[in-house]
């Protein structure tokens, strides 16, 4: 099989990443916070590892990282945890359902103020245009995600961070499609994102990140293995925001997968992944039935979302699984973006390869809609 779907799940995991699953699995069995045998206290302390190697990303300290079931659960957490009633929100067409949805949700709950950036016209989002709206609207908080997972789009994450503390407006950035391929150092007060995509760990974990002087409010309550009697849910980090067991097998497979990153050279997975994907254009814009949705001219993530005349974006999925080729059809979860993209009605393909793939096996692909 030819995959090339690494926008939604990294495929295959390396091999550190499957031994540090499994060994959890054969060695151990056991949380890192039930307990107080050697098998516990040597599970406690790679958690800890963990949370340092990824908070080391974000320039903030381990206890202020969070493990979560995902990225959606992750901003589930901040918007309730934040929000309070009668609150402004900014935020954009770019992003995924994970924030569209409960945000939205909160919007009738708590009467919300919400205001949507649109695509400027080179499918990006101006600065300028950022800094004018929060100027004018003063929202409270500015929510947004860090690339389009649709088009592939990166955004100045920095600059809008900056942009927003000289307007006292806290930073929610969603770095789902970018973590593990750029520099999550960009001064967002609040950072959410899986650990399954580039960051090259198994699903079902994702992690908070909120610097200190946030106010959060804890969502969930129940047990956290302290050593306390307690019958209240405990208040400082992390715990308050890790009620229930943790996703130990995956947090072993994230902290093999980060110390495996560490090691590589920068932009050594990110550079032939993004070779690939302008390959890809390139065959693409030689067919005058496709239409490519490409983003700005600049920095990118390695994401290509096309249509093709005469073709259901489904059709063209079919084609592509009887070749043997794993790609993504539909929404992408971004029902927003669509609306703008005029793709409302059925999406797009999407082809998000990896390092691993050559440039014969883009050639393959592209292959299929000739035939």
């Amino acid at each position: 099989m030819l995959y090339l779907d690494q926008a939604a799940t990294s495929f295959p995991k390396p091999a550190p990443v499957l031994i540090a699953v499994e060994r959890w699995f054969r060695e151990f069995g056991v949380s890192a916070d039930r307990g107080d045998s050697h098998r516990t206290t040597k599970v406690r302390q790679i958690v800890l590892e963990t949370r340092k190697r990824l908070g080391s990303l974000f320039d903030l300290p381990g206890e202020r990282v969070a493990f979560t079931s995902g990225c959606t659960e992750s901003l589930n957490l901040f918007l309730r945890g934040f929000l309070r009633p009668g609150d402004h929100v900014l935020t954009t067409a770019f992003e995924h359902s994970s924030l569209v949805r409960p945000l939205l949700q909160l919007q009738r709950e708590r009467d919300l103020t919400l205001t949507v950036l649109p695509p400027d016209a080179h499918g990006g989002l101006d600065a300028a245009r950022v800094a004018e709206v929060i100027a004018d609207c003063r929202p409270r908080l500015f929510a947004f995600t860090h690339a389009s997972n649709v088009t592939g789009a990166l955004f100045d994450a920095e600059l809008f961070c900056k942009i927003a503390r000289a307007h006292d407006c806290t930073t929610l950035l969603d770095a789902s499609q970018t973590a593990g391929h750029f520099a999550l150092n960009v001064g967002a007060d609040a950072i959410v994102g899986s650990a399954h995509k580039a960051l090259l760990a198994p699903p079902g974990l994702g992690f908070l990140a909120v610097r200190t002087g946030v106010p959060l409010a804890t969502q969930k309550q129940g047990g956290t293995g302290s050593s306390r009697a307690l019958d209240s849910h405990p208040s400082e980090w992390p715990t308050a925001f890790e009620a229930g067991t943790a996703n130990t097998p995956a947090i072993f497979g994230l902290h093999a997968a980060l110390g495996l990153l560490a090691k590589q050279p920068a932009g050594s997975l990110l550079k032939p992944a993004l070779d690939r994907t302008l390959e890809l254009a390139a065959l693409l814009a030689g067919d005058a039935r496709v239409r490519v949705f490409s983003p700005p001219l600049g920095a990118r993530t390695p994401v290509l979302s096309f249509t093709c005349a005469g073709f259901d974006p489904a059709e063209l999925g079919a084609m592509f699984d009887a070749a043997d080729i794993h790609v993504r059809t539909g929404h992408h979860c971004a029902p927003w973006l669509h609306r703008h993209l005029g793709t409302e009605a059925s999406g797009t393909v999407r082809i998000s390869p990896g390092a691993e793939i050559s440039a014969a096996d883009i050639r393959s692909a592209a292959a299929v809609l000739a035939s």
